[in-house]
């Protein structure tokens, strides 16, 4: 099971930025980063700890990234993951820790994305997990909680 500070993040989504705004975990990860406006979305994307937040127009929180840090100008998630999951972790020790997912798909080919990655999703009451995978399902390239 997931340990109270990384239960506390799985709890914000659907909450509105402002409920959130003075816990410890929002100051450690989005002092000082600035809200943007996107395409009818705000993100706070905090490129250094490896971690964003996408908000709708209502200012409501509908996803959080944490980044594995393979990208160039995005770093690793340097905390604690959800479910004591951890990026080094293969598509098939995710599924012994978590269960079989809800949804599970990848490898079709997208005029946007060219083939798309691996991925594992598990939909909870008040959440869902997505999981994205490296190509040889080998580890964990990104977290998604969403709504």
């Amino acid at each position: 099971m997931a340990c109270s500070i990384n239960m506390d993040i799985l709890n914000w989504i659907g909450k509105n930025i402002n409920e959130v705004k003075e816990t410890l975990l929002y100051k450690r990860y989005f002092t000082n980063i600035p809200l943007e406006k996107g395409t009818d979305v705000y993100f706070l994307f905090n490129r250094l700890l490896g971690i964003d937040l996408i908000l709708n127009e209502s200012y409501n929180i509908k996803s959080i990234h944490l980044y594995s840090g393979n990208k160039d100008d995005i770093h690793r998630f340097p905390y604690e993951l959800p479910f004591d999951l951890n990026f080094s972790l293969s598509r098939n020790d995710t599924r012994l820790i978590l269960g079989p997912p809800n949804k599970s798909g990848g490898g079709d080919f997208s005029f946007i994305y060219g083939i798309t990655p691996p991925w594992d999703k598990y939909v909870y009451d008040k959440f869902s997990l997505h999981l994205q995978f490296f190509e040889d399902h080998s580890e964990i390239a990104l977290l998604t909680i969403g709504s």
